[in-house]
C-alpha cells in the first residue's frame, strides 16, 4: 500500500508540473514569448507539513504554485536558492518560525538571484517569530508583490535584506504582531554585512568557514517599495552599525513611493548612512509620543559614516505627508560629511513641536538645499 500511494503521488506530481508547465509554454507561444519559460508544480496543502513538499519542488522545477483558497503549514523554513518562484496568490500560508531565506556563499550580491514571491497570506497563529521571517543575504534581483505578512513579531522583522541589491517590493501588506516597547526594531530592515548586523553567519546551518569573508560590510543598493502598508516598532530602516570600521559602510540608492509607512515606536522611516535617497507621495508617522528625542521624527535620513561617496547624495523628498514630533523631516550629518543636495518640496509636514522645526535640514549637514512648497501645520498626540 506504502509502494501504491507513493506512485499515486508521483503521477500527481508529474501531472500537475505537466499542467502547468502546458498552460505557460501555451501562453508564451500565443504571445511570442518562448524565452526563459519555466514550469511551475502546483502543491496540494496536506494540513500538517508542507515544507518539504514545496522545497521539492522548488528544488526540481525552481517554481511552485501555491492553491488559492487553500491553507499550507510550515514545520521547516524554506531554502531559497537562485530562479526560484514561489506564487502564493490567494494562499494562506502559517509558520511560527524563519519562513524562507538564503544560505550564502559568495559575496557581492552573487550569493542568490532572481527569486520572486508573489501574494500570499503568510502569518502566525501566534504572537509571531522574533526574528527575521523573510531573510535575503549577498542576493540580488528580489521582487516580492502583493503579499500579506503578518507573521513576525514586533520585536523581530517581517522582512531583513542583508548586502543586497535590486530590490523591489510593491503593494504588500506587512505589519508585526504583538506588544513592543522597543524604538529600534523595524518591519522592513536594510542592513550591512558585519558581525553585528548578521550574527547568524557563524551558525549553522550557514557555512561558518565563510563566516567572516561574508561580514564584508557591504550596504543594500538600488531597493524600490512601492505602494505598500508597513507598520512596525518602526516602519522601514536602513541600518547602520558601529562595528568597528563598519561605521562607514553605506546604502545606496533607495526609492520609497507611494507607500504607508508607521512607526509605533519610533521612526517611520529611517536612512542612516544612505548615498541618495527618493522618498515620494508617502504617507509617513511616527507614533510615538512627546517631543523629546529622534525616535519621534516621522522621516529621519542621517549619516555616522564619513565615507566620501555621500558627498554626491541627493535626497528628493517630495509630495509626501508626514507626521512627527521633534521634526516632522531631519536630514542630518553627525560625522561631518556634508550630503550633496537635498531637495524638499511641495510635502504636507504636520509637526507636533512647532512650525518653526518641522523640518531640519541645515547647510552644516549639507551643500546644497531646496525646501519649497511645503504645508506646515502642528497636531497634537491623542
Amino acid at each position: 500500500s506504502d509502494l501504491i500511494y507513493k506512485y499515486g503521488e508521483l503521477k500527481m506530481r508529474i501531472k500537475n508540473a505537466l499542467l502547468c508547465g502546458g498552460i505557460v509554454l501555451m501562453v508564451a507561444l500565443c504571445f511570442g514569448e518562448t524565452d526563459s519559460i519555466k514550469a511551475s508544480a502546483v502543491v496540494e496543502a496536506n494540513g500538517t507539513d508542507d515544507s518539504n513538499a514545496i522545497q521539492q519542488e522548488l528544488d526540481s522545477l525552481g517554481s511552485v504554485t501555491l492553491k488559492k483558497g487553500e491553507t499550507y503549514r510550515l514545520e521547516k523554513s524554506i531554502v531559497l536558492r537562485s530562479n526560484m518562484t514561489i506564487n502564493a496568490e490567494g494562499a494562506t500560508i502559517i509558520c511560527e518560525r524563519p519562513i524562507a531565506y538564503n544560505i550564502p556563499d559568495e559575496t557581492d550580491y552573487n550569493s542568490l538571484s532572481n527569486v520572486t514571491i508573489i501574494g500570499g497570506t503568510w502569518k502566525s497563529e501566534g504572537s509571531g517569530y522574533t526574528g527575521s521571517s523573510f531573510k535575503f543575504t549577498h542576493a540580488n534581483d528580489i521582487t516580492l508583490k502583493n503579499m500579506k505578512v503578518r507573521s513576525a513579531n514586533l520585536l523581530g522583522h517581517s522582512f531583513e535584506f542583508v548586502a543586497c541589491k535590486d530590490v523591489f517590493m510593491e503593494n504588500c501588506d506587512i505589519a508585526g504582531l504583538g506588544k513592543a516597547e522597543s524604538m529600534t526594531e523595524e518591519a522592513v530592515q536594510l542592513d550591512v554585512a558585519t558581525s553585528g548586523t548578521a550574527p547568524y553567519l557563524k551558525s549553522v546551518p550557514f557555512i561558518t568557514s565563510l563566516t567572516k569573508s561574508l561580514w564584508n560590510k557591504a550596504g543594500c543598493k538600488n531597493v524600490t517599495i512601492k505602494k505598500c502598508k508597513i507598520v512596525g516598532c518602526r516602519g522601514v530602516v536602513a541600518n547602520y552599525t558601529k562595528d568597528k570600521d563598519a561605521i562607514n559602510a553605506i546604502h545606496e540608492n533607495i526609492t520609497l513611493i507611494g507607500n504607508n509607512i508607521t512607526g509605533l515606536n519610533g521612526e517611520g522611516v529611517v536612512l542612516f548612512n544612505t548615498k541618495s535617497a527618493v522618498v515620494k507621495n508617502n504617507k509617513i508617522r511616527s507614533l510615538r509620543k512627546g517631543i523629546g528625542d529622534a525616535y519621534t521624527v516621522g522621516l529621519h535620513i542621517t549619516t555616522f559614516s564619513k565615507d566620501k561617496a555621500l558627498k554626491k547624495a541627493e535626497f528628493k523628498i517630495s509630495g509626501n505627508t508626514v507626521y512627527g514630533g521633534r521634526q516632522a523631516v531631519m536630514v542630518y550629518s553627525h560625522s561631518g560629511v556634508k550630503f550633496g543636495k537635498a531637495v524638499i518640496e511641495k510635502n504636507k509636514l504636520f509637526c507636533k513641536a512647532g512650525k518653526d522645526v518641522a523640518i531640519h535640514a541645515k547647510e552644516q549637514s549639507i551643500n546644497k538645499i531646496v525646501i519649497k512648497s511645503n504645508t506646515i501645520k502642528t497636531y497634537k498626540d491623542k
